[in-house]
Formats: C-alpha cells, sequence, structure tokens
C-alpha cells in the first residue's frame, strides 16, 4: 500500500532525526570521554553513535591530527598511552581467527619428542590450543590458560613454572618463576609481546619481560608468535632484538612496509595460512 508524506511532515522528520543524534563536536567530545577511559574499537563507536564506520574514521582521524587521541589497528586510545596490559579475556576476544591461524602454523614446528615453553598472551595461549594435536613430550609454561588447555591430555606432561600472578591476565612471573625456568632447557620457546617495532618485541611489564628474556637464553630454538596488529606498536619494555628469535610467526594482514623491512634485516617471517 502507498503512502506520501506532505512537505511539512518531511522537514519535521528531518529535524527529529538531526536532533536525535548528537552532532559531530558533540560525538567526538564523548569519543574522547570513552577513549580517556580505555581503548576503543571503531565497531564499538559505531554502535554506540549508530553512525556509519565512516563517519567514525573521520571522528578518530581528527582527533588525532589534534593530537587528542592515537589511532591503533581497529580503533583508538588515548593520546601518549603506551601498549598495555587490557584484560585478558578483552585480549583474547580481540583478532580470534588470526591468531587461531598463528597458533596452528606455531604448532607445525614442534616435534613429537621436544620439550616446548609457552610464554604469556592470548596469541601464545592459541599455540598451546593447536598442540594438543602434536604430543610434544613436555610442555613447560607461565601462562596458567595455556596449562588449562592440557587438562584430560595424558599424553604430554605440563610443567607450571609457579610464581607471583598478574592482576591482568594468568601469567606468572617473579622470582619463584626465573628461579624454576632457570634451572631447565628447552627445545622450542614460543614468546608472545604486547608491540613489535623497529628496536625488536616489548611487553607491557618488567616482570613478565624478565621472564621472556631468561627463556630467550634457555632455549635452543626460538619463535615469536604475534598477529599483524602489533606491529608498529610501542610498549615499556624491550624484550629483545628480532634478530635473537629464529622466526615470526604471524597472519597474512602484516602491511608490506613491515615485510620489507623485516626482510631486509634478515628475519624470517613465517605466514599462518
Amino acid at each position: 500500500m502507498a503512502f506520501s508524506l506532505d512537505l511539512g511532515t518531511i522537514v519535521r522528520l528531518r529535524l527529529f532525526l538531526m536532533e536525535s543524534k548528537p552532532s559531530r563536536e558533540e560525538r567526538q567530545r564523548r569519543i574522547l570521554e570513552i577513549i580517556n577511559h580505555r581503548s576503543v574499537s571503531v565497531s564499538e563507536l559505531v554502535r554506540e553513535f549508530a553512525v556509519s564506520e565512516m563517519t567514525i574514521r573521520r571522528d578518530l582521524a581528527g582527533l588525532e591530527e589534534h593530537g587528542r587521541i592515537l589511532r591503533v589497528h581497529g580503533g583508538a586510545i588515548a593520546s601518549g598511552r603506551l601498549a598495555y596490559e587490557s584484560a585478558f579475556e578483552v585480549k583474547k576476544a580481540q583478532n580470534i581467527e588470526a591468531k587461531k591461524a598463528i597458533g596452528e602454523m606455531a604448532a607445525k614446528l614442534v616435534g613429537p619428542k621436544d620439550v616446548v615453553f609457552i610464554d604469556t598472551g592470548t596469541t601464545a595461549l592459541a599455540v598451546a590450543r593447536a598442540m594438543r594435536q602434536r604430543s610434544p613430550r613436555i610442555i613447560i609454561t607461565s601462562n596458567l590458560a595455556a596449562a588449562l588447555e592440557f587438562v584430560g591430555a595424558g599424553n604430554i606432561r605440563i610443567l607450571v613454572t609457579g610464581g607471583e600472578l598478574s592482576h591482568q591476565s594468568p601469567d606468572l612471573y617473579g622470582e619463584w618463576a626465573l628461579r624454576v625456568l632457570s634451572s631447565i632447557h628447552v627445545d622450542v620457546a614460543f614468546f608472545g609481546c604486547d608491540a613489535v617495532d623497529a628496536t625488536g618485541f616489548c611487553a607491557s611489564d618488567t616482570r613478565s619481560a624478565a621472564v621472556s628474556q631468561l627463556m630467550l637464553s634457555r632455549s635452543q630454538l626460538k619463535y615469536l608468535v604475534a598477529d599483524s596488529s602489533k606491529f608498529g606498536r610501542h610498549a615499556m619494555c624491550l624484550v629483545a632484538n628480532l634478530r635473537e628469535v629464529d622466526g615470526i610467526v604471524t597472519d597474512s594482514g602484516l602491511a608490506e612496509n613491515y615485510r620489507l623491512e623485516l626482510e631486509t634485516e634478515k628475519v624470517r617471517l613465517i605466514f599462518a595460512e
């Protein structure tokens, strides 16, 4: 059934729609309020303000241009903020498919008789999930979430370091963890990180970085596992130069400029399928 609207009704409707949505200035002010408290994704802002993704990206570009925020992969953080440990469950929900693919590719680097170390982070957790199918002899980890993935896997011996539990994630570090790890050697180690830049890979916490640095010296083969969103970010603690690892397992979304830079530095890139 067809119907028509008179000009007055159309004008009132347009005014109503304009008044029901905040202006660009108001929207940017509210975006800034959110980002000053936590990181935020583009998709979350689209839902919050009921506008297009392009509109949100223009808002973020404007805020960044004035130095108010810093855009990161898929969203934004407050200006001047370094990469930080967000809640573990939030991180686990980010880049799920890329991390799964990275985990499966990393697991292929392990032999059935290997002793393996799995580091902190949600990408390392994805490695643990894929590792059940590879059946290494022993897995040593400071990542409680990774250890729990092997409950019921009776053919793999699991050793957990002990130590101080992080408030932000199910990771163990501190003197007890370092004391245990200083007495072992492993065949293969997988390291997570919070950021990768030209200097190397980085962590947000000195205690977590200390565990990774120790295990770099206790491992025969060393692999960094990091999805492409970690590249170009910055975090407080440099763990190691990228030349100190035998390879980086990442996803195909890695930007071309980072590929070329790493290839120039003779860093081996292993892309998840």
